[in-house]
């Protein structure tokens, strides 16, 4: 049958299979734990307790389309068409701004509906800016590391995106653009003073916007001491350490955590992780962040592997991918733990929220295509050296 073509003479063999399993692990328990943290919230707002999980079961299955989808393609594909993806990416955020497209949700214009679903192009951006400068990477190497004008050219194209994304307003996800995107121009082998300098202004404007916008740094004075003022700025903070605090080592029991029942705010989403430590303890808060952890390295591992067989585009993409996971990860956690300043940033695979789970699909269907082609390169020579007598 030709519908089964792309199936057909595939090495199975070749599948990472542990890369796999974390992903489908942090999955399903991501599921279960958003069922138990958005009930109340859910039932509120929509009437229906499940309404939440019942979206969010919807864009998984989705996203597991698309994974298998960008598992299929090959990877030349997207070193071709990177240009034209990132252009419709840009696109895509400003449409957040037109009216009939674009809504409104607490303040923040960043998201669009189609089809009846909200979609967040700033989540598709993140996808996109590693995609492109992946590419841009492998094709203009030399220029990268030699000339001024080869980091020049990319830094343009992502400080425009992060400067939309800001309009928005959505400090967290250009912040985890701006790292993740410098991180892979750091391997590339961009120039250490270049570098350096980028780096700073960047540290700098973050800061800049802090300091000049009063509810940011309310966020950060409140993040100092929130018990200051537990009924105002330090409300989310307090609670969320209580919440973690109730937990103690083994937790109040899977869907009897008392602080998501109206209590905590955006319990299913910022402060997801508040709520796994509350009803399965700090050893249950560890196992996840393990496991989170664990996905950053094998991607980690899996970009190695592609330097070593000069699969450069795998190589600059899988360090991209894995270092905004682990951004995610560390600000999240950190944030719940009140370690770092209140910030918007997601749980990842595990928080409430279609695209940024769709996009993550994606990236993890992209990675194992570039462990597949890996395995079916020449294998990596092995040098014995000789015994000195």
């Amino acid at each position: 049958m030709k519908t089964l073509q792309p199936f057909q003479n595939f090495d199975y063999s070749k599948i990472d299979y542990l890369l796999l399993a974390i992903f489908t692990s942090l999955s399903l328990f991501g599921l279960i734990i958003l069922a138990s943290a958005s009930v109340n919230f859910s039932d509120s707002i929509y009437g229906n307790p499940s309404s939440i999980f019942n979206r969010q079961l919807i864009y998984f299955f989705l996203g597991l389309i698309g994974l298998i989808i960008f598992f299929l393609l090959p990877l030349n594909f997207w070193t071709s068409y990177d240009r034209l993806f990132i252009t419709i990416g840009f696109i895509m955020l400003l449409l957040v701004f037109m009216p009939g497209i674009g809504f409104e949700v607490n303040g923040a214009n960043r998201w669009i509906r189609i089809a009846g679903f909200g979609l967040q192009p700033s989540e598709i951006m993140k996808f996109l800016s590693l995609l492109y400068v992946a590419s841009y990477s492998v094709r203009r190497i030399k220029e990268i590391q030699s000339h001024w004008l080869g980091f020049f050219r990319p830094a343009i194209i992502i400080v425009s995106i992060i400067s939309v994304i800001l309009i928005q307003p959505d400090l967290g996800s250009s912040a985890v653009i701006f790292a993740s995107v410098l991180g892979v121009l750091f391997v590339a082998g961009v120039k250490m003073r270049q570098f350096f300098i980028v780096a700073l202004l960047g540290i700098l404007a973050i800061g800049m916007m802090i300091y000049f916008v009063p509810w940011r740094w309310e966020r950060i004075i409140s993040f100092i001491d929130p018990w200051s003022d537990p009924w105002g700025s330090g409300y989310q903070l307090t609670l969320s350490l209580m919440s973690i605090g109730r937990g103690d080592w083994f937790g109040v029991g899977l869907g009897q955590g008392l602080m998501k029942m109206g209590y905590l705010p955006d319990a299913h989403t910022d402060f997801i992780f508040s709520v796994i430590v509350e009803e399965l303890g700090i050893l249950g808060g560890l196992a996840v962040i393990s496991l989170l952890f664990g996905l950053s390295f094998r991607i980690f591992f899996i970009g190695r592997e592609s330097l070593a067989r000069k699969n450069f585009f795998g190589f600059y993409f899988s360090y991209g991918v894995a270092l905004l996971l682990g951004l995610h990860t560390f600000i999240n956690v950190g944030v719940a733990c009140g370690l770092l300043p209140t910030k918007g940033l997601t749980l990842p695979l595990i928080s409430a929220g279609g695209t940024n789970l769709i996009i993550i699909c994606l990236m993890i269907g992209l990675i194992l295509r570039i462990d597949y082609e890996n395995k079916n390169s020449m294998p990596i020579p092995i040098i014995k050296r000789r015994a000195k007598l």
